[in-house]
């Protein structure tokens, strides 16, 4: 990723302060190679008060952008942050806080594409932008995540994009900076849910995006001992497992990274690939589809964090919805209910068209039954998303 000044007239020029002929160098290293301001006040001629005072003004100017360049992308153009947009979101809504990013090139994912068949070229595209927006939505949420880990902490993950992505962003930034995943050997680390291989992406991608793929990376990046990882394992329904349930014990979680789903069309429960897996809760999924089937309007009715399903329509779900939900929920193998309700702390990774109802809802306290509560969550999120949440009042 590389940080671009914008082809837009300047608002102001070097003559003006001499701070701005160096701008674009020190947003490079106070947003992309993490120097603080303290150090850089060292090097270029202002002090840290000052120099904050300056690079806030540039990125309110839009003054430089963000190009995401992963894999030889540049799909998704990730601006500045937009904090004022943030702390109305957290304001409004039950949520903790929310770190927002203007995200560009990814258009398709804010439309109900992704809601035509799959084999539709527009469909593909809906999807394929929703991959590279979680993508630049993982860059912001790695970099959160490093100044929340602290050491002997403990930490569960979920599966999904968003969460492995986050994990991938942390290995990259890991390779540049070493010093900064060092002294965390002694992290705990639980997956949240079972489950391999979920679902398939528009994007190139190397390895499972399921819970224990993203334990097993974490670890691998903080140099956490393999006895301190826990894992649940492949199966989705704990029911098909020949080994024994993971024990969590007493776990008791500092941080969870976790993403939200919706149970539409294109979820990975529904999709031919878990077809083998969730058979034996063929009946209850037929219920789910035909009820969302039947009332376009329904189609977002249920979502899951960490592959626990909960209503979030107006008012009570239909009797046979909620004993369809009850019967996959009592099925999953997942982690305790009382290990995500407990967690002191949340990341939460999402955004675009085929987030939104399952986050309104979520974020506005609308969800009793979601295992995750509201008012510990960080959501990372797109601008897009973000103002469509707040429009909706």
């Amino acid at each position: 990723m590389e940080i671009s000044p914008q082809t837009s007239p300047r608002q102001s020029s070097p003559k003006d302060d001499p701070l701005d002929q160096f701008a674009l160098e020190i947003a490079r290293r106070n947003k992309l190679e993490g120097d603080s301001l303290q150090l850089l006040s060292g090097v270029f001629p202002g002090g840290a008060t000052t120099l904050h005072r300056k690079l806030k003004g540039w990125l309110e100017e839009g003054r430089f952008e963000l190009i995401d360049k992963w894999s030889g992308q540049t799909t998704a153009r990730q601006a500045a942050i937009d904090e004022p947009l943030g702390e109305r979101l957290a304001r409004e809504t039950s949520i903790r806080r929310a770190r927002v990013v203007h995200v560009s090139g990814v258009e398709a994912a804010a439309g109900e594409d992704y809601r035509i068949s799959p084999a539709n070229e527009k469909a593909q595209a809906a999807f394929q932008a929703g991959d590279y927006l979680h993508r630049a939505l993982g860059d912001v949420a790695a970099r959160f995540l490093i100044d929340r880990l602290r050491p002997q902490m403990t930490i569960g993950l979920a599966s999904g994009r968003g969460v492995a992505l986050t994990v991938d962003r942390l290995e990259e930034l890991a390779k540049d900076r070493r010093e900064w995943m060092s002294g965390y050997q002694r992290v705990r680390i639980f997956s949240l849910s079972g489950g391999s291989w979920m679902g398939t992406w528009a994007m190139p991608f190397n390895r499972p995006l399921d819970a224990d793929a993203n334990v097993f990376h974490l670890g691998t990046i903080l140099h956490v001992s393999p006895g301190i990882r826990t894992y649940i394992g492949s199966w989705l329904l704990a029911g098909e497992r020949e080994t024994e349930q993971a024990s969590h014990g007493d776990v008791h979680l500092d941080l969870a990274i976790v993403g939200i789903g919706q149970l539409n069309t294109g979820h990975h429960f529904l999709r031919p690939d878990a077809a083998l897996q969730m058979e034996s809760m063929g009946e209850a999924l037929a219920t789910i589809r035909e009820f969302q089937d039947r009332d376009g309007d329904r189609h977002a009715s249920i979502a899951d964090i960490c592959h626990v399903l909960f209503y979030v329509g107006a008012g009570d779900p239909p009797v046979q919805i909620a004993k369809a939900i009850t019967e996959l929920n009592n099925a999953m193998s997942t982690a305790p209910r009382r290990i995500l309700e407990s967690a002191e702390e949340v990341i939460m990774v999402a955004g675009g068209a085929q987030k939104e109802e399952a986050l309104f809802h979520f974020v506005k306290g609308n969800c009793p039954d979601a295992p995750i509560d509201p008012s510990r969550v960080t959501l990372i999120t797109d601008s897009w998303t973000a103002n469509r949440i707040l429009d909706r009042g």
